[in-house]
């Protein structure tokens, strides 16, 4: 019985051993990265629409408002709806204005 315990620990440790291997590659890592944690359409969104309303140029505010209420209404989990990305604008343009 302890053979067989010692002989299960031993090719546990080589898996081990041959599956740390297999990860020491970057491009394996960079792969198991993104099925682990795929990029979010919402939090891309976020992202443009942040800097677009950074932006020194006042036209791409408004886009940049657009693209940010759409990633929190993507966020959410809800099926989109203009109404929806209307009333997000709205509600991040209201903090937005309490900021300044």
């Amino acid at each position: 019985m302890v053979r067989s315990g010692v002989g299960s620990a031993v090719r546990i440790a080589a898996d081990k051993k041959e599956v740390a291997a297999g990860l020491a590659d970057k491009r394996t890592r960079d792969a198991l990265k993104q099925v682990k944690r795929p990029n979010s359409v919402s939090g891309t969104l976020r992202k443009a629409g942040v800097a677009l309303i950074l932006a020194p140029d006042p036209i791409t505010a408004v886009p940049g408002v657009v693209m940010l209420g759409a990633s929190v209404a993507a966020g959410r989990k809800k099926p989109l709806s203009s109404d929806s990305v209307y009333e997000e604008a709205q509600q991040i343009i209201s903090e937005l204005d309490s900021l300044f």
